[in-house]
Parts: C-alpha cells; structure tokens; sequence
C-alpha cells in the first residue's frame, strides 16, 4: 500500500519536472549574470524588501514539490489580507522580474517572444541558479526610470545628483517609487512622494530603515532635480 502511495506522489512531481525542462527548452536563449560593479547594499536590501516583503536575501530554489505544496497551501488557505504574499517561495517575484525584462529584451532585439510558460519555466530556472545578489544586479542595470534612462546606475546621478554607490535606504525607496511610473516625475511629483512614503512604511515595518529615518524622510520633499514638464503630461 505505501508504494502505491508514494507512486502517486513521485508521478506528478515527475510530470512537472518534465513539462517544466520542456517548456526550458523553448526558450530562445538565457540570461547572462550582470560583470561588472554590484548594486550597493542599500539598493539590494530595499528592493528585496520590497519585492519579498523579508530583510533576508535568500532565494529559495523553486523545485517540484514547492509548486506543488505552494499551490495546495494557496487552494487550503483563506486569503489573507496581505493576498500571496505569504505563499510565494522568497525570490520567486524577483525571479520573474527578471524573466520579464529578459523576454522584453529578447523581443527589441527581434528573437522569437518568450511565452506565457516559457516565461514561468525561465522564473524557475533563475531560483534554480541565480543568487538574490544576481537577479538584483539584473533588475537595476534593465531598470526604466525615464527618458533615456535605462539602469538605477544611471538614473541616480540625474535624477537624485548622487553616484549610484553612495545611495541609502531612503534614496533607493525613491528611484523605485520613481520606477513604477517615471512620468510623474515631471508630471505629478506628489504620487511619487506618496509612493515613496508608502515604501518606507513598508521598510520600517521589515527592519530596513528605522522607524526615525523613515520619519525624517517623510517630512522632507523628495530631493529630485525639476525635469521640464513633459509634452506628454496630461491638462489640468
């Protein structure tokens, strides 16, 4: 009787194994880990925070049985109010930022696009083989902060007047809340600072920045150079 039991758990960690080396196999080439100078500290344990809402950077391999135990704990769980935050193995979200921007990537350069599943199977190659240090590196160099800036090492001496090695904490809450819609800067700068703010929430909860820094940092406007208003900014 065991054995039949244990049959009917090693097929379908089998079978996912299987279709996942599968669905490896189509894409069209795999990322290369970032040479050169790394994301200072501050950057990595913001962005991590952020990203896996721990201070520990460790990405946990994503293998047969995570899939398989992370879907039963989403199916038996109530949702919580933090939603999966709670389920995802830590890097996983990382992992896919990362597989994203390499499918963008591939894609301006004229490769065939990766799809939806070949996307999933990249993810779980990148917990399989890169460190959180890595998928950090990655992710900040293929950062889009706007115009022409492409990379967090590139944005901060424009947009912050500070070199990229020399940010704290609350700098790189900043260029991240700048990150996700790069046209407020010049358009409506008040959603940054909230977004901001809201991130230094979060680190302050985690561990990251002290609850007196993120304070400090709230009571004083973020401190960007005034781009021109953008063409593109919508009437008020």
């Amino acid at each position: 009787m065991m054995w039949l039991l244990s049959l009917g758990l090693v097929v379908p960690l089998a079978t996912v194994e299987c279709v996942y080396q599968a669905m490896l196999a189509r894409v069209p080439s795999l990322p290369q880990k970032m040479e050169g100078p790394s994301p200072p500290a501050s950057w990595n344990q913001v962005r991590w925070a952020q990203s896996e809402h721990t201070p520990a950077l460790r990405v946990q391999p994503v293998w047969p049985t995570t899939l398989l135990f992370t879907l039963m704990k989403v199916t038996l769980s109530r949702p919580a109010a933090g939603g999966m935050r709670g389920t995802m193995p830590h890097g996983f979200r990382l992992a896919g930022s990362v597989a994203h921007t390499w499918s963008r990537l591939q894609d301006g350069t004229g490769e065939r696009r990766i799809r939806v599943f070949e996307t999933l199977a990249l993810t779980i190659w990148l917990t399989r083989t890169w460190t959180a240090e890595e998928l950090l590196a990655f992710e900040a160099r293929h950062l889009w902060l706007g115009r022409d800036l492409i990379g967090a090492h590139a944005a901060a001496p424009v947009l912050l007047r500070k070199e990229w090695v020399r940010l704290d904490a609350t700098d790189a809450a900043l260029l991240l809340a700048i990150a996700e819609n790069p046209r407020d800067v010049g358009c409506a700068p008040n959603r940054v600072r909230q977004r901001r703010d809201r991130l230094l929430g979060h680190l302050s909860d985690a561990g990251v920045v002290s609850a007196a820094e993120a304070e400090a940092a709230r009571t004083s406007p973020p401190a960007l150079s005034s781009p021109a208003r953008e063409p593109s900014c919508p009437r008020r």
